[in-house]
């Protein structure tokens, strides 16, 4: 008989796991509701794919190898991974039993306007779901992560969904305006010459990419402005240009959080709003576990949309 190991399958895995606990091949037959010989014929083609007896007579009974008591916990394993692939997952963030852990990429605006709620919410409920957040710096990286199962959901501005297997959904509009110190401003920069004669913080994610939609416009208006502080988070400009004369441009929603106690204008380069959106691979698609946080994430985003910015 000419037989190897992709022989085996389901009901050959089944078929040994019922013999191993029946102890018996009559008793396992009638369990399977298949005649003795199928059973007996089944057990031959297993003993010759594995290479070893798995079961011999033990008085009336038969009783297991050595290395049949070593495979069946293997074999229990692959089975509930086999009859995991034919079952939908099922998620209920009310059941102690089911869980849900989830690599979030998002950045300190994400992590500052929308993710504390997030966080609080799932702390009174009854699932076993944590998270990781990691920083997304730009398109390509947060692409690859999601392809290659580093990150399990993306949230960031909306870099254009050109990628045909990470699908996306919109969740709110973002504005910017100025930050400043009143006590070094005797106006508000919210013209263009005070704006452009001002010392200005901002921030960059990506050393490679330095380019600023506000430089690029007021270059194109023929204006420019001086920078004088680059960071690389948002949670690090409050506290250097604490007491110095030097403004940052920034989203609104951080007027609350990050950028609390500074005074406010509008900002005079006219800008479009920046989208911020929700990215995941296709292979979450369906999981229920997943489709319960887009949810979760959407029903936020349209809390923090429906607030009136602060200006």
């Amino acid at each position: 008989m000419n037989i190897d190991e992709l022989d085996l399958d389901f009901r050959l895995l089944r078929l040994f796991i019922t013999i191993y606990d029946q102890g018996s091949v009559t008793a396992a037959a009638t369990l399977l509701g298949v005649g003795q010989p199928t059973v007996s014929h089944g057990l031959e083609r297993l003993r010759q794919v594995v290479g070893d007896p798995l079961f011999v007579r033990a008085g009336r009974g038969i009783t297991p190898t050595a290395h049949a008591h070593d495979l069946a916990p293997r074999i229990r394993h692959l089975l509930e991974d086999m009859r995991s692939l034919t079952r939908i997952d099922q998620f209920d963030p009310h059941n102690p039993q089911h869980h849900l852990h989830c690599t979030i990429g998002a950045n300190d605006y994400e992590a500052a306007v929308l993710l504390p709620t997030l966080f609080a919410r799932v702390q009174a409920l009854a699932a076993d779901i944590t998270f990781k957040i990691r920083p997304v710096r730009r398109k390509q990286d947060m692409i690859d992560k999601l392809r290659d199962g580093k990150l399990d959901m993306a949230i960031t501005i909306d870099y254009g969904g050109d990628a045909s297997d990470i699908m996306q959904r919109s969740l709110f509009d973002e504005n910017v305006q100025c930050y400043f110190d009143p006590r070094f401003h005797s106006a508000p920069p919210d013209t263009l010459e005070r704006y452009c004669a001002a010392s200005h913080a901002r921030v960059v994610f990506d050393d490679d990419d330095e380019a600023s939609a506000i430089d690029t416009e007021l270059a194109r208006i023929g204006r420019s402005r001086r920078t004088v502080l680059q960071v690389a988070t948002f949670g690090n400009l409050p506290r250097l240009i604490s007491g110095t004369p030097v403004i940052t441009t920034l989203p609104i929603r951080l007027a609350d959080s990050v950028m609390a106690g500074y005074a406010v204008c509008r900002c005079p380069v006219v800008l479009p709003s920046y989208v911020f959106c929700q990215s995941w691979h296709v292979r979450n698609a369906a999981s229920r576990s997943h489709q319960w946080l887009r949810d979760e994430i959407f029903r936020i985003a349209r809390t923090i949309a429906g607030r009136k910015s602060k200006q």
